[in-house]
């Protein structure tokens, strides 16, 4: 035994070895710096929604309208939860090219 403190996590990945059941797959390179630009990808996309949502909304209370905001708000949740199911279905392809 070292006299060394080890970490949760060390000391999770060291239970975690020899069993295949959780074994943990370890990324390249390549696929870490893929799954970043898709990361980015979606942030950008998410920040453009939520920038026209703000648009959207402004206007539609300048002309009053305000009943009309509440959907707008409820389009950007969809979107929002649209893009993340896509993106993880992206990165979930990186990481499981089969």
């Amino acid at each position: 035994m070292s006299d060394e403190l080890k970490s949760a996590w060390e000391v999770a990945l060291e239970k975690m070895e020899g069993r295949e059941d959780l074994a943990v797959e370890k990324l390249t390179t390549e696929q870490k710096q893929a799954i970043r630009q898709i990361r980015q990808n979606y942030k950008a996309r998410l920040a453009e929604a939520e920038i026209s949502t703000q648009t959207q909304s402004k206007k539609v209370v300048e002309s009053g309208k305000f009943d009309e905001v509440e959907k707008i708000q409820q389009h950007l949740v969809d979107d929002k939860q649209r893009l993340n199911r896509e993106m993880e279905q992206e990165i979930e392809k990186i990481r499981n090219p089969e």
